[in-house]
């Protein structure tokens, strides 16, 4: 085997029906002396290259620095994947209500359900004909008296505070810090919510 070097970028090129000091490619590239062969293939392009004119008289190897990581945007992706693990979390993690049946708590089901009630109470306020309705999960909807609809609407909105809270001081801790790897290492934990 033999191997070349590129001057000006240490790129190296090694091919086994070849021997030293043969140059295939031509200007811009010196041919690599054997007992250097083997640390230029495996550590091209990361090379400290000595030179006696166009001769190689030392090649070692060093370890690149990493690509630094803008600390915005490893923030802000942190923050996405707190998010993600919250609504995860809470899409498994129903609640079972005095009823007996499992009711959805993500941020869709509360949504939805804060709109159902605005347009019930405005309908009754125009004195229209109004259902207030609502399901249990993988069930229909059925008919709910409006106190038991808003019981049902906080029980969900307490069972989910302190998740939100956990949300909010994570995040904090992903903004108050200062490096990316600081950010790497912003505990993310639903499980560990006491409630």
């Amino acid at each position: 085997m033999s191997a070349i070097l590129q001057k000006e970028t240490n790129y190296v090129q090694s091919q086994s029906h070849r021997t030293y000091p043969e140059n295939w490619e031509g200007d811009g590239w010196v041919a690599v002396p054997p007992e250097f062969e083997a640390i230029a293939v495996a550590n091209s392009p990361y090379l400290n290259v000595t030179y006696d004119g166009d001769t190689i008289t030392n090649i070692e190897a060093y370890t690149p620095e990493p690509e630094p990581v803008e600390l915005a945007a490893a923030q802000q992706t942190r923050q996405t994947e707190n998010k993600a693990a919250l609504a995860a979390w809470l899409t498994a993690h129903p609640l079972q209500w005095t009823d007996g049946k499992t009711y959805g708590v993500t941020e869709d089901d509360q949504q939805e359900m804060a709109l159902n009630l605005m347009q019930y109470q405005v309908a009754v306020q125009a004195g229209q004909p109004a259902v207030l309705e609502w399901h249990a999960q993988k069930e229909s909807c059925r008919t709910f008296e409006q106190s038991e609809y808003v019981a049902l609407s906080l029980a969900i909105a307490d069972y989910v505070y302190p998740y939100l809270r956990y949300q909010e001081s994570v995040k904090e801790a992903i903004y108050q810090t200062q490096t990316a790897e600081e950010v790497a290492n912003v505990k993310i934990d639903y499980a560990s919510v006491s409630r």
